[in-house]
């Protein structure tokens, strides 16, 4: 039997102890959970055609996830690889697409490099983030480009009740690892304000096979989170955000003497709402997300690549009726380099035009929406997205989509010395995706999609195609004291061109599982969590390949009072080795952790 199939198998027994349980719980309907990521506006996930993954805070702690990418890895399609645990370069891989395919948001501020295009998941702390929503699928009709593979929309922390809420963590792990929090909500009549603060310092492990290195590889991150905002009347609020994040991270190198990096990740935005009449709500925002990297070996800078995202955006949303929205907006961004490397060009604008439609007719729903982007280097690109869906009953419905999107090179593609080309033309994708969803007892969704990327960016050129296709399919359920979820993803992400065409993309699992359960017995919580992907190949001519892995974790959780807690998590629990990352040039793997244990101490003021 194939040992993915074996994993499958058993994980469903991981369920099996607690069962029991659950002829006694009573069922419940699970909470309606809303996103804005999809079209921008609130909506149930449950309705939005589209799939839709949201993951709040009670989560974020209660299954105890240590970092965003470990968070990111539960959601149905997504994946990750890691070059040797926290604080270690990671990329996100959403429907087998590449990780500078998908389009990261931190309170609607665009996020991520504009030299390499990627995001630096591992250095956003898991405890300034209150909510993670994750849209699959082209929307670059509303956001422009990178939205290919899918949309990661981050939420810093912010507090809901009135009054003065304090909350603090303390997490010790090993590694020698120490994890921080401390903040306090505040909220009063129309004012409200969260400030948060977080530090992890951890001796690390070594990271790699190389047998010259041998020294573990540490990593520290400090970071600071304050959101505020005031409703001056029924017509006219403001809010503003900051986020600033500070990190240093070990690694090892063949070439350099104890080489480190240092970043920066910030992010600062200030909105204004003002609804002159009920039809009409306009929103006027400003942003600057930051992304700072710098190199050292020996104590000695060897390479500085700072980038900026200035961006402002201005939406309307005309609702004529509860039944009928239409969103006309437009934004401004404009991308900045400041390197050591020596670019040909170190800034450049993009201006995005873009309406979206709306409708309910009864059992049958109408989303449509249309973006013309004006880039100063690329020129002109538009991108659509249109779906329909059908609703059986108020539990069950069907939708089907048809959109475009794109992903503009990057600064690196174009410029940077000795191996760019500044001819390069933006990647276009054309997506089809049909979707089942029901909620009543049970909260469940299937949806296939198709997706052909055409001028893929490889070696300079655009001459790389590829086919994605696949089935993801979710399910979830919560009874009096039992909550248990289970995802499947099945994906073909194949090359489409050259001698490679019908090869697998090197670094893209064709299947990935996850499996999660609770069980609350008076203060206690026993849960456990079963992820697990199949094989990778290193390569694009798929000889060599990582070998299929899963692991497993448990973990406790004893609520002393309404406001203490107690948490302990083993992860990885049967010590599985396996690799994400391999450098073919110098034949050596980044390891990934192994058996870890963490206890935390939780209070949050009620």
């Amino acid at each position: 039997m194939h040992s993915f199939s074996k994993t499958l198998i058993g994980s469903l027994f991981v369920l099996s102890p607690l069962s029991a349980a659950m002829a006694a719980d009573q069922v419940h309907q699970l909470p309606v959970i809303t996103n804005t990521v999809a079209n921008i506006v609130e909506q149930d996930s449950q309705k939005t055609l589209a799939a839709v993954t949201v993951i709040n805070r009670e989560e974020i702690e209660r299954k105890q996830f240590t970092s965003l990418q470990e968070l990111l890895r539960t959601v149905p399609g997504v994946t990750y690889t890691n070059s040797g645990g926290l604080g270690q370069p990671t990329s996100i891989s959403i429907r087998g697409t590449g990780s500078t395919a998908v389009l990261v948001l931190v309170d609607g501020q665009k996020l991520g490099s504009a030299t390499s295009g990627q995001t630096s998941f591992e250095h956003l702390p898991i405890d300034q983030i209150e909510r993670v929503e994750v849209v699959k699928g082209p929307r670059s009709s509303l956001y422009g480009s990178e939205a290919v593979g899918g949309v990661i929309q981050i939420f810093t922390r912010k507090g809901t009740q009135n009054g003065v809420k304090p909350f603090a963590s303390l997490k010790y792990g090993s590694h020698e690892t120490y994890d921080a929090n401390v903040g306090v909500n505040i909220r009063q009549d129309n004012s409200w304000a969260t400030l948060s603060l977080a530090g992890l310092k951890t001796q690390g492990m070594d990271v790699t096979t190389l047998p010259t290195e041998t020294d573990k590889d540490g990593y520290e991150n400090y970071s600071a989170s304050i959101k505020a905002g005031h409703q001056f009347n029924d017509q006219f609020a403001a809010d503003f955000n900051v986020l600033y994040v500070n990190g240093e991270t070990n690694y090892d190198s063949p070439y350099n003497v104890n080489p480190y990096n240092k970043v920066e990740q910030n992010v600062y935005g200030v909105g204004f709402t003002y609804s002159p009449v009920d039809l009409w709500k306009t929103q006027l925002k400003f942003g600057r997300s930051e992304d700072k990297y710098e190199t050292f070996s020996a104590d000695k800078s060897t390479g500085v690549f700072d980038t900026t995202k200035d961006s402002i955006s201005w939406l309307n949303t005309l609702s004529f009726n509860a039944n009928n929205t239409l969103l006309v907006g437009v934004d401004y961004l404009n991308d900045q380099v400041d390197s050591t490397t020596n670019y040909d060009e170190k800034e450049r604008d993009n201006v995005g035009y873009y309406a979206q439609y709306l409708g309910d007719f009864g059992r049958v729903n109408l989303q449509a929406a249309i973006r013309l982007d004006d880039n100063e280097q690329f020129g002109d690109h538009t991108t659509g997205n249109a779906a329909v869906g059908y609703s059986f009953n108020d539990n069950y419905s069907t939708y089907v989509s048809y959109g475009t999107a794109f992903r503009s090179p990057t600064f690196n593609d174009l410029y940077y010395p000795g191996w760019s080309n500044p001819d390069l033309v933006p990647e276009e994708s054309e997506n089809i995706e049909i979707g089942f969803k029901g909620s009543q007892w049970l909260n469940w969704s299937v949806s296939a999609f198709h997706n052909e990327i055409d001028n893929m960016i490889s070696g300079g050129t655009n001459i790389a195609k590829a086919k994605i296709k696949g089935v993801e399919a979710e399910l979830g359920q919560s009874l009096d004291n039992f909550t248990w979820n289970l995802n499947y993803t099945y994906q073909e992400p194949e090359y489409n061109s050259g001698a490679t065409k019908g090869n697998q993309i090197a670094g893209r699992a064709g299947q990935l599982l996850n499996v999660s359960a609770d069980y609350t017995m008076d203060k206690w919580t026993l849960g456990g969590s079963v992820h697990a992907e199949d094989q990778r190949y290193k390569d694009a001519a798929n000889t060599t390949s990582f070998g299929s892995f899963a692991t497993a974790d448990v973990r406790l959780t004893y609520q002393a009072t309404p406001e203490f807690s107690v948490q302990a998590k083993l992860a990885n629990m049967f010590d599985k080795e396996y690799y994400t990352v391999y450098d073919s040039f110098d034949d050596y793997y980044y390891r990934q952790e192994g058996r870890t244990a963490w206890v935390t101490l939780r209070y949050a003021m009620k």
